[in-house]
């Protein structure tokens, strides 16, 4: 590895344990919470819940009519993420150019129904019957979020739906 390598990797590891330290999670019970907390910019994001991961799949492939998938196995070098009893993990991360709309289309089921996310729709049963939150990152750098995302997958987990 060259020391220019190693110095990028080097800055990368400090902003994505900066990113983690500081995280601040937004609990999510209606869009307005999205709506009110989360910008319309650029950046990384995580959704954490206390639904255990095959009873999500379930519930929205009720909601979408199409099978959801988790991820089986974690890419070499990671682990996979598991909900320890019944708190809070995360199930889903990444990265989006306008993150009130993303994560309201993850959560709220809004967009076209070809538009890959979760389908999830918190306001109902039973998805309500859980805690969801989100924490985010605004990063206007495509580049960057991108390498934030990957370092946070290597190095804390991947989360089962998320499947690349």
């Amino acid at each position: 590895m060259s020391s220019t390598e190693q110095k990028l990797k080097e800055l990368l590891t400090a902003f994505g344990n900066e990113i983690v330290n500081s995280r601040n999670p937004i609990n999510v019970l209606s869009r307005s919470c999205i709506d009110e907390h989360v910008p319309a910019a650029p950046g990384v994001y995580w959704i954490e819940t206390t639904m255990p991961v095959e009873e999500i799949k379930t519930a929205i492939s009720q909601v979408t009519g199409k099978e959801k998938r988790s991820r089986k196995k974690p890419p070499e070098g990671t682990r996979l993420i598991e909900q320890n009893g019944n708190s809070q993990y995360v199930v889903y991360s990444g990265t989006e150019g306008d993150l009130k709309k993303r994560l309201k289309q993850h959560l709220f089921n809004d967009g076209h129904s070809d538009t890959a996310k979760l389908g999830c729709v918190l306001s109902s049963k039973p998805f309500s019957d859980y805690e969801w939150s989100v924490w985010f990152r605004e990063i206007a750098s495509y580049e960057i979020r991108y390498a934030v995302e990957a370092w946070w997958r290597l190095n804390c987990g991947w989360p089962p739906l998320c499947l690349r």
